[in-house]
Order: structure tokens, then C-alpha cells, then sequence
């Protein structure tokens, strides 16, 4: 290898290498705005309408804005019609983001979608425009009276304003400091005012007490820790640390109007004087580069694009794994290893005694080779160096060859990136540095989705996104009908081995392009209703998105398009539609009913739903204190459950409920409102009203066995001794007399209970005397009852020695002495 396009910069050379001649023709670039992107990215070039043109065959006269690849093949072009621009700007996703003087800001895609827009806010609306800076992510924007407005994530726009640097004349320049590479994580601006510059970020300016200026450019290194300084009076070049403490080197500027101002990797700096490149080493060494018109620089992750009119370059730092293969005199074994491989191919003895040579070496001289094919340029260099690195791990017994096979896997990739027809002249350190992902995406937006699905097959990524993307590309460009077009997607979607990722997106895209029923075609496809849906109701078909919710069985689903319903129908033809789905119908009754929403009273009415009706006028006035309302109220649910022939229990029950409130009411309303009937009945026997509640009884039919265990207990509540005997002695009790016994012992009326104790049942008596204390009565009913176990019980628990010796000899008569 020649190693002619080194450069030597002290202990460091460079190379610059020839990556295109440009393929556009004509074109004189100081006629035009800039854009171009990293990563080999687009260059996009738009009119300068600050200058003026010969009129005549110069091309690009309109206010377009035309896109190219790196090598200079068009790729496509913008329609813009809009106010000037203050600035335009490639981000990481390839979107060229531009921004109007008018404080509004548009972000346009290569692939064809509607713009993007979105506005800086009320400040640079009224104040306009004045400059902009941008990094990958984000911008900053200088409004004409000199305040910052910074935009983190153009994706997320959130326009916030920086600190006022109370600038009293528009700065030499000012420069963006990314928030990746801040100590603070926010983005900081740069501002190079009077002879100082100026740390502007959200909380507040600093001054960095600089004496040398004006500075006519800012720019800060890639990892953030170094800072290039150009001194307008003095003609000086200067790269100092980031908090401007100490200065690492300083050199003379050239004669002319700086341009660009580029980093080539973190401690380099490139700066475009007109036609001359200048290159600014660590240690404030240069190396100057002519060309014929003016240079243009892109900034990339390992190195320096520079492009002219006429050609296109990359000026990037010799790696130390080329250098100790390819310098002169180098006895590296990489370099040794190199050799072997031109002496085989020439048949020569050499190569084994330079393999032997290096033989405890060889898995170092193998890596070495491997990463420096991956930093060389020239396809035939690599391929050198892939050989020799083959050769040394034949000779290496135990070494894991994946690195060398990602590094050929890769390699290919970057060099199918790298053609003329594709022009994205990234380098594999560039590659590995994103997902593969974001490559085949580049690839896509320039609709080469042959080449995006190759890559995919290669490296063994899924391809689902790609057809997507031909599919949305397909649509836009094609003048078939709906149905013709629905059998060419078809026709090579169905063919796939797998589903297709997702055909919501192309749906998409055939809706805004007018293919209506093609969409909805496709849209049956999906799988997923959770995509499904939302797009059939933004497309107007209600009855499918409903369908398809009620399919998926997701309840949020079929609320989201119940929602939609209710906001875009008449009330009427809501409930109506709703009608027509009943698990729809039935999740708006639950969250009317969850929520208390009034429309569900509307939603019953015209459903002729009595019995739903009637039951959330109750539900309503289940906490009505106003017994006269409450009535009132109730008798309008009687009336619509009379309407339902089903619901008679139902109407029987509510009618009851009417009437005994209409009793309460004559009862007084103290005490007795909300009461149930078995407690009415209680508070009139309790209050001493007997005949009112025998007239209750009578009324509303309550069971003679009810009403007696009802009156028992609230006679004993009123202590009314006499009227319980009277009670006793009436008639036969029809609940017998347990009931008497058991409400005085809990009242502990304990002589009370005595008395009906003789009345219960036989086997009864001797247990209720026992359970009171009567131990003399239980054991007369005992010794009649010749019950030997209740004796027994009663000589346990008696306290009397004359009973308990009275009580053991009933038993051992009872037992026979045993």
C-alpha cells in the first residue's frame, strides 16, 4: 500500500482520501445554503436568495430545496414556498429540520411523509429569527432581539427559553454545547461577546473572563472537553479547555473569511479559510490543504468530510493499527504478517520463515491486521489485510474467528454504502457506532429497498420494516385502483415467511393518499387490534373499529370507540349504534353507573328499558331523606316497572315500599324514617303503640310467627312485664315459649324468665333453670325427668352443700348405688 496520502503532523499523520468525484454538474456551491448530514449522510442545498443571480442557464434557480447523496446523485427535492429560512439542519433520523424566520419550524422527511411543524413559541413569533445552531437531537434558536431559545428533542418538541445574556449588539458568534457532553446534562450556549465569551444555559450566564477577543468562531470538540477559538484582531487560532483555563495550542490563522469549523476526532480541529482547508494538531502544528473553489466541511465520528464542487474527501487520523502494518521500516508482526501474504501469493520461501518468525505473535499480528482493514478506505487494502489476517489464524490453534467474520460482514456493508449509486461513504468504526436498524432506515429513505433487504439477509436481521416501507413507497407513487393495487401488495406481502410487522402503517398511508377502501382492506389484516382500531375510527368506519374492538375482548378498546361515538353522533344515533352492540351497550351502562353519568337515565328511556329505568331511580334515592320525595320518586319507578310485564315481584316489592313509607309518615317522621317494616313494626310496640302495629301486621301481612318474636322483643325492651303475660296467656303461643325465656335472660330478667320456663317444652325446663341459676327448680324437673346427666351437671355447678348432698342421693337412688 502507498502510503502517499499520509501526512505527517509531528508523532501523528493523517490522510485525506479521494471518496467521490461529485456527480452534479454545475453547480457553483457558494450560490447556495448547506445541510449536509453526518454519519455520509444527505447534503441538502438551497438557493442563497441573499445573492443575486445571472439569470439564464444556471441550474437550482427556484426556491426548492434539492437533496443530494454524498457522491452527488440526486436523491430528491423539497418543495418549500414558505418565509426565509434562519437555519436548516440534518438530525439523526435523516429529517432535514429547517427553521423560518417567523419562529416556526418544519421537519421534513426523506421518504415522502407530510412535514412535520411546530413553533419556537410567542417570543420568536413576534420577535422573529435571527440565527440557528443545531445538534443531532436538537436547535438553539437567537431570536432578533438576542435571547435563546433552546428545543432538546426536535421529535418532542418543547420550545424553553435560556437565560438572558443581556447582549447589547449581536454577538462575533456563538456556538451550541450539546447536553450529552455537559456537566449539567442541559444544553449550554457559547457566546463570544465583546472580548470575552459568555456561558448561557437555563439557570443563569457566566462570563469566562476572556481578554483576546472578539472571537469570530466558536466550536467545541465531540466529547466536550476542548474548545477552538478563532481571535478576529490578532489572526490566532487557539484550542483551549472547556472551562477556558488552559490553552493546549495556538497557531496564525490564513489570509481570507473562515468558513467551517470541524473536529477531526477530539483533538483536532479543521477550519475552511475560502479554498484552503486548515488542519489544527494538538500541539498547535498545521497542515494546510488547497483546493480550486471554496471547501465545505462535515464533521463525523472518526474524521472530516470536505467536499468542493467537484470532488469529495475524508481527512481522518491514521490509526495505529495501519501505522504498524504499512509505515516504512515497521517490523511489527502485523506488519511481517502483511508480508507473508504478497511473498505466498508470488510463491515464495519466505512467507513460511516470516510466519515462523512471528509465531508466539500471531494472535496479535492477526488483530492487528483485522482492525486496521476495518480503519482503511480502499477496498483493496482491506481485502490485503483480511488475507493476511485468514493466514496468521490458520496458524493459531485455539482463535475465535468471529471478530474476523464481523469484521468482513461489516466491511461489505460499508463498501455496498459507499457506491456512487448509494453515496453514504460511512467507515466501519461509523457503522458499528449505530444500529443496523438505522442503516437499513437510510437505505429506505432513499426508497433502495433491494440493497435494505440484501443487508438484511446478510446480516441475519428480520426484513418485516423493509416491506413495509416498499408497501407505503408502493402507494404514494402508484396510479392503479384500489383493488388493483391491493393484489400487487398482496402478492409479494403474502409471500413473506412470516406476518407482516404491521399493516396498520400502510393502511396509513393508502387513507391519507386517498385509497379508502384499500385501507380498510388492509386494516383486516392486522392482528393486533390495538392498532387496528384507532385508525378505522379516524378513517370514519365506526361499525368496523367497533367490530373489531368487541372481537379482541379488550374492554379499553371497545370504550375508546363507545367515547368516540358519543362525542361525534346526536345523542340519539348514539344510542342507536349502541343498540346494535350489546357488550358495548353493556360497558357504557357500567361506567354510566360508576361514573353517575345522567346520560344513562336518557339511554334507558329510549331503549324502553323499564326495569333498568326503575332501578336507577332507586339507586338515585336510596339516600333520600325527605320520605314525602322519596315516595314520590318511588311511585315513578312503580309506574315504569307496571309497564314491564316480567318485573311484577319487582313491582309488588316497590309498591310495598311505597305504602310503608305512607305508614311511617302517619307515624311521625321521628324515628321512623328508613326503617324496614319488621323495624316499624319494633319501634311501635317498643313506643307502646300496639294497636297501630297489630293494624301493620294486618296491612302489610306480616306471618303471625314474625310479628310474635317482633312484639316478644320489644316487650322486653319496654320492660312491660304485664303485657308480655298477657301476650303468653292469650292463646297458645305459635312460636312456643323458648322465645319469652330466651329475650328476658338476655335482658337479664332473670325472674321474668322463670316464669315461662314451666310453659317450654319438657326437656327444655331442667337446661333454662340450670342456665339462670335456679338450681333447686332444675333439679325438681331433673328428679322428675329421672335425668341422672342434668343431675350430675347441676351437683358440678350448685354452691349449696345441703343441695348438692340432696341432688347425689337422687342420683344414686336414680342409679342404684352403681
Amino acid at each position: 500500500m502507498s502510503t502517499a496520502e499520509w501526512h505527517a503532523l509531528q508523532d501523528t499523520f493523517y490522510r485525506k482520501h479521494r471518496l467521490y468525484q461529485m456527480q452534479w454538474a454545475g453547480l457553483d456551491l457558494s450560490k447556495f445554503r448547506i445541510a449536509a448530514s453526518s454519519f455520509g449522510g444527505p447534503i441538502a442545498l438551497q438557493r442563497d436568495d441573499r445573492q443575486l443571480l445571472e439569470a439564464g442557464a444556471a441550474p437550482l434557480l427556484d426556491s426548492a430545496i434539492h437533496v443530494y447523496a454524498a457522491s452527488g446523485q440526486t436523491i430528491g427535492k423539497i418543495e418549500y414556498d414558505g418565509p426565509r429560512l434562519a437555519g436548516l439542519s440534518w438530525n439523526a433520523r435523516e429529517e432535514l429540520v429547517c427553521v423560518q424566520e417567523d419562529g416556526n419550524v418544519r421537519v421534513f422527511s426523506l421518504s415522502g411523509r407530510d412535514p412535520v411543524s411546530f413553533s419556537l413559541g410567542a417570543e420568536a413569533r413576534e420577535r422573529g429569527v435571527a440565527e440557528c445552531r443545531f445538534w443531532d437531537q436538537g436547535l438553539v434558536a437567537m431570536t432578533q432581539d438576542l435571547r435563546f431559545i433552546c428545543v432538546s428533542d426536535v421529535g418532542e418538541p418543547k420550545p424553553r427559553m435560556l437565560a438572558d445574556a443581556q447582549l447589547a449588539e449581536a454577538p462575533h458568534s456563538w456556538t451550541v454545547v450539546p447536553p450529552h457532553v455537559t456537566l449539567s446534562r442541559h444544553v449550554e450556549v457559547l457566546v463570544a461577546a465583546g472580548a470575552t465569551v459568555l456561558s448561557v444555559d437555563a439557570a443563569g450566564v457566566q462570563d469566562m473572563l476572556l481578554d483576546q477577543g472578539p472571537y469570530a468562531r466558536i466550536s467545541v470538540s465531540p466529547n466536550g472537553r476542548l474548545v477552538a477559538l478563532s481571535s478576529q484582531l490578532q489572526g490566532r487560532i487557539q484550542v483551549v479547555s472547556m472551562d477556558f483555563q488552559r490553552s493546549f495550542s495556538e497557531c496564525a490563522a490564513p489570509a481570507g473569511a473562515l468558513g467551517d469549523v470541524a473536529w477531526c476526532g477530539s483533538d483536532a480541529a479543521v477550519l475552511s479559510f475560502g479554498s484552503e482547508a486548515l488542519l489544527v494538531g494538538p500541539f498547535g502544528d498545521t497542515l494546510s490543504f488547497a483546493y480550486d473553489t471554496r471547501v465545505h466541511l462535515v464533521q463525523e465520528l472518526d474524521g472530516v468530510r470536505l467536499f468542493t464542487g467537484a470532488a469529495h474527501e475524508l481527512l481522518s487520523r491514521v490509526s495505529e493499527e495501519s501505522r504498524s502494518v504499512f509505515q516504512i521500516g515497521s517490523t511489527a508482526p502485523a506488519a511481517l504478517l502483511y508480508d507473508a501474504v504478497d511473498s505466498m501469493r508470488a510463491h515464495a520461501s519466505r512467507a513460511d520463515e516470516l510466519v515462523r518468525s512471528i509465531r508466539s505473535e500471531l494472535p496479535q499480528a492477526v488483530d492487528t491486521c483485522i482492525a486496521a482493514a476495518g480503519a482503511e478506505p480502499d477496498v483493496r487494502v482491506q481485502q490485503a489485510l483480511l488475507r493476511a489476517a485468514s493466514l496468521g489464524k490458520s496458524f493459531v490453534a485455539a482463535y475465535n474467528g468471529d471478530r474476523l467474520v464481523d469484521a468482513c460482514r461489516g466491511l461489505r456493508v460499508v463498501n455496498a454504502l459507499a457506491s456512487y449509486a448509494v453515496g453514504i461513504p460511512a467507515t466501519l468504526a461509523q457503522f458499528r457506532s449505530l444500529p443496523l436498524e438505522a442503516w437499513v432506515a437510510r437505505l429506505l429513505n432513499r426508497n433502495m429497498h433491494a440493497l435494505a433487504l440484501r443487508v438484511c439477509a446478510f446480516m441475519d436481521a428480520p426484513p418485516d420494516h423493509v416491506y413495509v416501507h416498499w408497501a407505503c413507497a408502493k402507494i404514494r407513487a402508484s396510479t392503479l385502483d384500489d383493488d388493483a393495487l391491493f393484489r400487487v401488495l398482496c402478492e409479494r406481502l403474502d409471500a413473506l415467511p412470516g406476518a407482516v410487522a404491521s399493516y396498520v402503517d400502510i393502511a396509513a398511508v393508502a387513507n391519507a393518499c386517498g385509497y379508502a377502501r384499500l385501507a380498510v382492506r388492509l386494516l383486516m389484516r392486522e392482528p393486533r387490534a390495538a392498532s387496528q382500531v384507532p385508525l378505522l375510527v379516524s378513517m370514519g368506519h365506526d361499525d368496523a373499529a367497533m367490530d373489531a374492538a368487541v372481537r379482541s375482548g379488550d374492554a379499553d378498546l371497545v370504550y375508546f370507540v363507545t367515547f368516540h361515538l358519543f362525542k361525534a353522533l346526536p345523542l340519539g344515533d348514539f344510542f342507536q349504534q349502541l343498540a346494535r352492540t350489546p357488550q358495548a351497550a353493556r360497558l357504557f351502562e357500567k361506567y354510566c353507573v360508576d361514573m353517575g353519568a345522567p346520560v344513562l337515565e336518557d339511554y334507558y328511556f329510549q331503549n324502553d328499558a323499564f326495569a333498568e329505568s326503575a332501578q336507577l331511580v332507586v339507586a338515585e334515592n336510596l339516600h333520600e331523606k325527605d320520605s314525602a320525595k322519596l315516595a314520590a320518586n318511588l311511585k315513578v319507578a312503580l309506574k315504569m316497572l307496571q309497564n314491564d310485564k316480567s318485573c311484577a315481584f319487582e313491582a309488588r316489592t316497590l309498591d310495598t315500599q311505597i305504602r310503608l313509607l305512607q305508614a311511617q309518615r302517619q307515624l311521625g317522621e321521628d324515628g321512623y324514617g328508613g326503617l324496614t317494616l319488621n323495624q316499624t313494626l319494633a319501634k311501635c310496640l317498643a313506643d307502646g303503640n300496639y294497636s297501630r302495629a297489630a293494624k301493620l301486621k294486618t296491612e302489610f301481612r306480616v306471618p303471625e310467627t314474625r310479628f310474635y318474636h317482633i312484639k316478644i322483643h320489644a316487650l322486653v325492651v319496654r320492660r312491660d312485664w304485664a303485657e308480655l303475660a298477657r301476650l303468653a296467656a292469650a292463646r297458645k303461643s305459635p312460636v312456643g315459649y323458648r322465645p319469652f325465656v330466651d329475650e328476658c335472660v338476655a335482658a337479664l330478667q332473670f325472674q321474668e324468665a322463670a316464669k315461662y320456663i314451666p310453659r317450654c317444652d319438657a326437656a327444655d325446663r331442667a337446661p333454662l333453670f340450670l342456665r339462670i341459676g335456679f338450681f333447686h327448680e332444675a333439679a325438681q324437673v331433673a328428679v322428675q325427668a329421672r335425668d341422672v346427666d342434668m343431675l350430675r351437671q347441676i351437683h358440678t355447678q350448685a354452691q349449696d352443700p345441703t343441695l348438692q348432698h340432696d341432688v347425689a342421693q337422687h342420683i344414686q337412688q336414680l342409679t342404684g348405688g352403681a
